[in-house]
């Protein structure tokens, strides 16, 4: 378990006022310079103040999120569970589901092979196009997908692994696959996740929390979505991936995590997090603020007894189960770091 960074103190003004031989106007502009040097109160807080082993709680149902799910990953007992099987839109977890039967289809091959482009694969928007007849690593599409969230790298990978080499080939797949893992909650209309007709396309926390526990059991893809960066080469030029998951290498613990936004879904999220040897999974949906929301239930969930009296699991809770929790009234979390404007 981590531990807790130093605070650090801003001087007082009465401090430079009371020091002999120094003109009061040197003094405030000697103030000014170092109150210009120190963090920002968004970092300080951010980085200082909940994190520790005993960081400072907020009750779970301070979160906005329409929907989440807090599971201990090992026991696969719930922690918290907040409308865990309505009917809410991915957006961009969604390509969990195609990372995990593309990779499914791999088998013994691991993430090796090549794919050539075709015009089908084609999406906007996409901050890494594919340009078709261009060859691209399996490796490298993966990497597009998970971490920088690549619309058209979902169509390429989907489109490569579809037993008719057609996109919608492949969401007959991902239905297929949803159906057999029991996710009565999901359906699919496209591999990543972009706006669709409604009713076509959406799943339940639930659901998510199946499908990432899933792709969490290969090393690879894990090891994927826990990147803070990666580069490559293509057609289209050098491209810099960054982590879409503003938690990683900022919040203690954080882990593998599939990010999601659209205008209509709000943030989407399902993210690993481990401290002192215990890990949690959270799924959330439909949420305003998923950074702050992840905040909480990950601290309030490692603040619980790893062997929690009810013992409820993910398929009791896909059943119906109820939602519960019960903590003490805390002071809020701080606000995450500021990240890039499209929220994902």
């Amino acid at each position: 378990m981590p531990l807790p960074l130093p605070r650090r103190h801003e001087p007082h003004a009465e401090t430079f006022l009371s020091l002999g031989g120094v003109s009061r106007r040197r003094a405030l502009l000697l103030l000014g310079a170092l109150l210009l040097s120190a963090p920002s109160a968004q970092a300080r807080h951010f980085l200082f103040q909940d994190y520790g082993p005993a960081p400072k709680l907020t009750p779970p149902d301070r979160i906005v999120a329409v929907a989440a799910l807090l599971i201990d990953a090992q026991t696969g007992q719930v922690l918290y569970a907040r409308n865990p099987n309505q009917r809410l839109l991915p957006a961009s977890t969604t390509k969990l589901m195609t990372a995990l039967i593309v990779r499914e289809r791999l088998g013994n091959r691991g993430l090796e092979g090549n794919v050539r482009v075709e015009e089908q694969d084609r999406a906007e928007p996409s901050n890494i196009p594919v340009v078709p007849g261009e060859t691209i690593s399996v490796f490298n599409l993966f990497h597009a997908l998970l971490i920088e969230s690549a619309n058209d790298s979902a169509r390429t990978l989907g489109r490569w692994v579809s037993p008719n080499d057609t996109v919608d080939g492949f969401v007959d797949m991902m239905n297929e696959k949803a159906v057999a893992m029991g996710l009565f909650n999901t359906h699919f209309h496209n591999p990543n996740g972009l706006p669709a007709p409604a009713g076509t396309h959406y799943t339940s926390c639930a659901d998510l929390m199946k499908i990432f526990q899933a792709v969490l059991r290969y090393p690879d893809l894990r090891q994927i979505c826990s990147t803070l960066e990666f580069t490559f080469h293509s057609a289209s030029g050098f491209h810099r991936l960054h982590n879409h998951n503003r938690l990683l290498a900022y919040f203690p613990g954080m882990g593998a995590a599939k990010t999601g936004w659209t205008v209509a879904s709000k943030h989407t999220y399902a993210a690993s997090c481990k401290r002192g040897g215990r890990e949690l999974l959270l799924t959330l949906l439909d949420s305003q603020d998923k950074w702050s929301d992840a905040q909480i239930l990950f601290n309030w969930g490692f603040a619980q007894s790893s062997t929690p009296t009810d013992t409820q699991s993910v398929d009791a809770v896909s059943t119906g189960g109820p939602s519960f929790s019960s903590v003490p009234n805390v002071p809020p979390l701080a606000p995450a770091p500021a990240g890039r404007a499209d929220g994902r």
